[in-house]
C-alpha cells in the first residue's frame, strides 16, 4: 500500500523528469550538429595560423576545435545524459 502511494505521488515528478531529459537530449543533438560546423572553422583557422607562423594561436584554435568536435564537449553531454537516464531508470525500477 505504501509503495502504491509513493508511486502515485512521484508519478508526475518522474514524468516531468523524463520529458526534461528528452528535451535535453533533443537540444544536445541539434547543438552538436551545429557545433560540428564550428569544428571545421576552428581547424581551418588553426591550420592558417600554423602556416603564417603564429603557432600559439594555431594551438589555441586546434584546442577549440577538439573541444567542440564530437569527441569533446558533445560527447561529455551525451555521457551525462546517458548516466541521468540510467539513474532515472533505477529509481523507476524501485517504484515498480
Amino acid at each position: 500500500m505504501m509503495k502504491l502511494t509513493l508511486r502515485i505521488a512521484l508519478a508526475p515528478l518522474m514524468l516531468i523528469t523524463r520529458l526534461m531529459l528528452g528535451l535535453a537530449a533533443f537540444v544536445t543533438s541539434i547543438a552538436s550538429t551545429v557545433i560540428g560546423l564550428a569544428t571545421g572553422v576552428f581547424a581551418l583557422l588553426g591550420a592558417i595560423e600554423f602556416a603564417i607562423g603564429y603557432w600559439q594561436n594555431g594551438f589555441a584554435f586546434m584546442a577549440l576545435a577538439l573541444l567542440v568536435s564530437p569527441i569533446g564537449l558533445p560527447a561529455l553531454a551525451n555521457f551525462l545524459l546517458n548516466r541521468m537516464d540510467h539513474i532515472l531508470g533505477f529509481f523507476e525500477g524501485l517504484l515498480c
